[in-house]
């Protein structure tokens, strides 16, 4: 294939899934990864509506769109509080002692940590995250053992976005990662506004054993920009109390699904 060619090939990719990635195009073109960049180098210097990454490119217009969309961890964290806590204490059920745990930047995961982090909580355990309120939450139990991402913190968010492939969960196992997402449908899967998290939330998914979603009512049946993971990529669905009985019927016939007080 001529670099012309893959270009063309690659910017499609771009306006049709908002942001693209190094490591997965030099895959996808069977070319090595400075060919990728190259040919990155030179879309990004040709055309306004992308903008490179240290990583990959992303579509202006997408990313803006996510911007919107993206609510200030703060106020995120305060809505639909009463459902994240059910699903939290389904999500505890499921650690057990001297399990290695992954745990992602959001606000159900925050609630999750609320429990493990409390004095009566004794399990010891290994957790990694990359949510700084999440790290925070989790120290004051001093069972766990807790291992915070580098990398950059971005304005009102609670999220570390690796920039610099740290190597730190190559060291690790990964028991159990537990892991929220903006929206969830079984056409699209698992899928997120903040286009940053996706090639985070991918990688995770790729390393656990155990593949864990937390996933309130208000989610189901909805699309965001950019999707991370099918729905057959998680093993176990966990939601609250008010998911709709029919929606219910209908997504645990293709993946194992709890919610609270019905486990």
């Amino acid at each position: 294939m001529f670099a012309k060619e893959r270009e063309e090939k690659i910017k499609k990719e771009i306006y049709r899934k908002g942001t693209v990635y190094v490591k997965e195009l030099a895959k996808t073109f069977n070319v090595s990864a400075p060919t990728i960049r190259s040919d990155l180098d030179r879309i990004t210097a040709d055309s306004d509506d992308f903008e490179r990454t240290h990583g990959g490119v992303i579509y202006k217009r997408k990313k803006e769109e996510s911007k919107d969309k993206i609510v200030m961890y703060n106020i995120r964290a305060s809505i639909n509080k009463k459902e994240k806590e059910e699903i939290a204490q389904v999500a505890l059920s499921l650690v057990n002692e001297r399990d290695t745990l992954l745990l992602d930047s959001s606000s159900t995961c925050f609630e999750f940590a609320s429990l493990l982090a409390d004095p009566s909580y004794k399990n010891k355990n290994t957790i990694l995250t990359n949510g700084l309120s999440t790290a925070m939450i989790l120290k004051q139990n001093p069972n766990l053992t807790v291992i915070i991402f580098g990398g950059i913190v971005r304005t009102d968010s609670n999220t570390i976005h690796d920039e610099f492939q740290d190597p730190i969960l190559d060291r690790f196992n990964i028991d159990k990662y537990f892991f929220s997402a903006s929206g969830l449908s079984i056409e699209s899967g698992f899928s997120e506004f903040n286009i940053e998290e996706v090639k985070t939330k991918k990688e995770n998914l790729r390393r656990a054993k155990l593949k864990i979603a937390l996933i309130d009512h208000t989610k189901f049946n909805q699309d965001s920009s950019s999707t991370f993971g099918s729905l057959d990529c998680a093993d176990i669905l966990i939601s609250d109390s008010g998911l709709d009985k029919a929606i219910q019927n209908k997504y645990s016939s293709l993946i194992p699904l709890r919610t609270y007080g019905n486990r």
